[in-house]
């Protein structure tokens, strides 16, 4: 809790037992009514009366007339407040921005501001995410997966939770049947020597669409040979095992490329073959031991008394399903792993399945299952509509890579490329496109669609990741035009009074509580917001603010150290992000 919303809070505390002595309440309850107001010009904190109607017996409007009164004389000789006023039902308070300033920014600059957030947490907390398929093309609606999990593991671990960084690679399944059919019996051409991932992914698309164009008995003996097909893959025919061993790596190398370009780390990678047999005795057990149910030779639970239906686990041939592997992979992590909180990072179309594994969970004992949970998303598609890997109609990552980089060089590099390196000009160009990617992927809420468009992401201008870098390295490069700028010299705060310079002060001020909120509410698109926030009202800042013409040298080592501090935050919260900016552009 800050120090101005607690003295406001204490303040109308105060001020409450004085006018109503029997009123009952307490100072956390009311400062967790305390809330920011829509617009600066309003304050910096509000109060809403509302609450305070039904016992007081007056209207909100009145009763915040009634506090200002004595507020105001109670907090007058205080140096955090500069003014209160009441706004309708609200009693708002504008905080002295000199003493922010003297809150945040040596914090900032010496390097503790930001372990504010990050008092061990006990917690030990799995967050899967990714979870592609292999022998799939691994496309741009796959990105948002990843964006939003390797976010939300720097959150909480910006928040002080003990994190595990999890993926969940489907290598097992039909679809692996269906790629292996046409493969052995449809395919002439020899892989490629890179992005053999992907070319598996379009001979799975070229199965599906074979397939919905057989008739009669063709199709029927086609399904038949899938079929033979996937029972020797469960039941590990060594020939077959072989070819899936080595088509299967072809599509993990291509992952490990991804990841490593993304800037993205996993601390344990499960995979579906690691719990398919697991998983299959788990539910066996659970039947014999009266916790399932058989049906027509298949297992599955009734969860009817919870409003979901009956949830199948295995069917009656004897094969898995999502959900077999599921509970095993449930029970791993429970058990070796010693997860207490779990956190599923899956597409919304899987939402009935979580709910259905989290309730058998309980009903097998595991007490974790309450702290599990489904982060559902939303799709990611094109102008056009929806992208699918079984149509084909997708943008597979090695073009989304290329296109972008290629627009990149092109638009902001090329003018650099006789002065810069090539290994600069690389690295540069990579930061940039990625920080286009996540931040295109984070900036809207999980349950919105987002619609991807190339060229529109990577405008540096407006809300987008190269908009923030940009601003990043604007604000560099004014700093180190100053070479004996020392960001931890004395400044004299009280000479930051523009409302543009307080504006960016509160804005530091608020950073911590900010990811605070996006983890838990499992929203980095509140921490995308305000960093676009803070970039805009730095523009506007250094606009009118003027560094270069301060009117004192005072004056100017104050505005660059709220400049500096701009910088490091934006650092900081795009790293959150999954982001690095380079240093120049």
């Amino acid at each position: 809790m800050n120090i101005f919303v607690r003295s406001f809070g204490v303040g109308i505390h105060q001020t409450l037992l004085k006018l109503q002595p029997d009123y009952e309440c307490t100072l956390e309850s009311l400062v967790g009514l305390i809330e920011t107001p829509p617009q600066q010009e309003m304050g910096d904190y509000a109060f809403p009366c509302f609450t305070l109607a039904k016992v007081f017996r007056k209207a909100p409007v009145q009763i915040a007339d009634e506090l200002i009164l004595d507020l105001q004389a109670n907090l007058s000789e205080s140096s955090l407040f500069e003014s209160f006023s009441s706004l309708g039902p609200y009693l708002n308070v504008k905080v002295n921005s000199s003493e922010m300033a003297k809150q945040v920014l040596p914090e900032i600059h010496k390097g503790n501001w930001f372990s504010k957030n990050s008092l061990e947490q006990k917690t030990q907390v799995m967050i899967e995410f990714s979870q592609p398929n292999t022998h799939k093309g691994f496309h741009v609606g796959h990105c948002r997966n990843v964006a939003l999990g390797d976010s939300l593991v720097r959150l909480f671990r910006y928040n002080g939770y003990q994190v595990i960084a999890a993926n969940y690679i489907g290598d097992v399944g039909t679809h692996i049947a269906k790629c292996l059919w046409f493969y052995q019996e449809k395919n002439n051409e020899s892989p490629p020597c890179i992005h053999k991932g992907e070319w598996l992914g379009e001979l799975y698309t070229a199965s599906t669409l074979a397939l919905e164009g057989l008739t009669g008995s063709e199709k029927e003996e086609t399904q038949k040979k899938i079929s033979a097909l996937l029972a020797k893959l469960e039941e590990k025919e060594p020939q077959i095992t072989q070819i899936w061993e080595e088509t299967r790596n072809w599509s993990l190398e291509d992952f490990e490329q991804i990841y490593k370009w993304l800037g993205t780390e996993f601390d344990h990678v499960f995979y579906e073959s690691e719990v398919d047999e697991e998983g299959k005795q788990l539910v066996i057990q659970g039947a014999e031991d009266g916790l399932f149910q058989k049906s027509d030779g298949a297992i599955g639970v009734d969860l009817n008394d919870k409003k979901l239906g009956f949830f199948l686990l295995l069917k009656s041939d004897g094969n898995t399903l999502y959900s077999t592997k599921d509970l095993a992979l449930a029970k791993r992590k429970f058990e070796e792993f010693g997860i207490e909180r779990s956190i599923y990072v899956v597409g919304a179309e899987q939402t009935l399945h979580f709910q259905q594994v989290f309730a058998t969970l309980k009903k097998m004992g595991y007490e974790q299952a309450s702290n599990c949970f489904h982060l559902p998303y939303a799709l990611v598609v094109m102008p056009e509509g929806k992208m699918s890997s079984r149509a084909g109609n997708v943008i597979l990552f090695s073009k989304l890579q290329r296109e972008m980089c290629d627009f990149v060089r092109i638009n902001y590099l090329e003018s650099h490329r006789e002065s810069w390196s090539d290994g600069e000009i690389e690295s540069t160009t990579r930061k940039v496109a990625v920080a286009a990617i996540k931040y295109g992927m984070l900036n809207q809420d999980p349950n919105k669609q987002i619609t991807f468009s190339l060229k529109d992401w990577l405008v540096s201008e407006g809300d987008t990741g190269v908009y923030l870098i940009y601003a990043y390295v604007r604000i560099q490069s004014i700093v180190r035009k100053f070479e004996n700028f020392d960001p931890q010299a004395e400044i004299d705060f009280e000479l930051l009074k523009h409302s543009h310079e307080k504006a960016l002060i509160r804005k530091l001020f608020d950073f911590n509580d900010i990811v605070y909120q996006a983890a838990e509410q499992y929203r980095p698109s509140l921490l995308t917001r305000t960093l676009f926030e803070l970039c805009k009202d730095f523009s506007r800042c250094y606009s009118s603010c003027s560094v270069k013409h301060a009117e004192s040298t005072e004056l100017k080592l104050a505005r660059l150290n709220l400049f500096s501090a701009v910088a490091v935050t934006l650092l900081t919260g795009l790293n959150l992000l999954g982001i690095e900016p380079p240093e120049r552009m």
